[in-house]
């Protein structure tokens, strides 16, 4: 194998996500039961990277796909992620981004799941994917915050490291 085969065959998954606020709540998709990553747990909006699609086409795509939203107050990026998950041989990198609307609208309930408009200080508790919970935790302290993190899982599925960065 040449060094450029060890980056040629690495398959890579790329994916956004996106943290809506509106009047200081956080919307939050509590995925269905039936979801084969992550059921029943609290996520962010978002999804896959389709080829040939840009990041910011596909992050539109996903919230407008998800909640019907279109318009914007604001859009920023505040993480990138990185996942190495053995099982399924794969990379995936997370861009997540902060997205304000001027005012909450009720999202209906969709095969993805429920969707729910919290205070950020209230998702301690919530069962959520880990990096996604440190990262509001990060930014409910530091909105400017720009996040690299790295989390390791070993054939389980486990997270082995974590690393979280803040620049």
């Amino acid at each position: 194998m040449t060094n450029l085969d060890l980056y040629t065959n690495y398959k890579t998954v790329l994916s956004v996500n996106a943290l809506i606020f509106s009047e200081g709540k956080l919307l939050l998709l509590k995925r269905a039961a039936d979801k084969k990553v992550d059921p029943n747990m609290y996520a962010g909006i978002g999804g896959k990277v389709e080829p040939h699609e840009d990041f910011y086409s596909a992050l539109l795509r996903e919230i407008e796909e998800e909640t019907g939203l279109t318009e914007f107050k604001s859009i920023k990026l505040y993480s990138v992620t990185q996942h190495p998950y053995p099982p399924s041989d794969s990379e995936w990198v997370n861009l997540y981004f902060l997205v304000t609307i001027d005012k909450q609208i009720e999202i209906p309930k969709s095969n993805d799941g429920e969707f729910f408009w919290i205070d950020p200080k209230d998702t301690r508790d919530l069962p959520m994917p880990t990096d996604l919970k440190k990262y509001i935790k990060i930014i409910k302290d530091n909105p400017e915050a720009m996040i690299l993190g790295y989390f390791d899982h070993d054939q389980d599925g486990k997270i082995i490291e974590e690393k979280i960065k803040i620049i």
